[in-house]
């Protein structure tokens, strides 16, 4: 269940874009400080990088970066290094790919929301019914 106080912070009429995406995304500071630098700094940039950019542990930072990975906001790409082994590299996916995506996300919840409606009165009917069975 979505916190009224979510709902609110999103449909005020100063609301941002910061705002947005830890609503539909449900990203944390960290999380979307990571997000940030990504799409500023246009390439890709490692665990390391990034953990000394917002001055975090490492594991922190990886697990704010899976996350955002698992979203399909951002990317992680294997690289080889010359004198063996590997390293991971991680950059945002692309603004237009990042708004179409967002868009996919509004259009869920405003589905949810009409589904929601359609079944209003029968929804609260039965809760009615629960709660005084209880």
């Amino acid at each position: 269940m979505v916190p009224a106080s979510s709902i609110k912070t999103i449909t005020r009429i100063n609301s941002t874009i910061k705002d947005l995406f830890i609503y539909l995304y449900d990203l944390s500071p960290l999380e979307l400080d990571l997000l940030f630098i990504l799409i500023k700094n246009k390439t890709s940039m490692t665990l390391e990088e990034l953990a000394k950019r917002v001055d975090r542990d490492k594991s922190t930072v990886f697990r704010s970066l899976q996350k955002l990975v698992g979203l399909g906001i951002c990317t992680k790409e294997t690289r080889t290094l010359k004198e063996g082994g590997y390293y991971h590299a991680y950059s945002s996916i692309d603004i237009e790919s990042f708004k179409i995506e967002t868009e996919k996300r509004v259009s869920e919840l405003e589905d949810s929301f009409h589904r929601l409606l359609r079944k209003f009165e029968e929804d609260l009917g039965k809760a009615i019914s629960s709660f005084y069975q209880e």
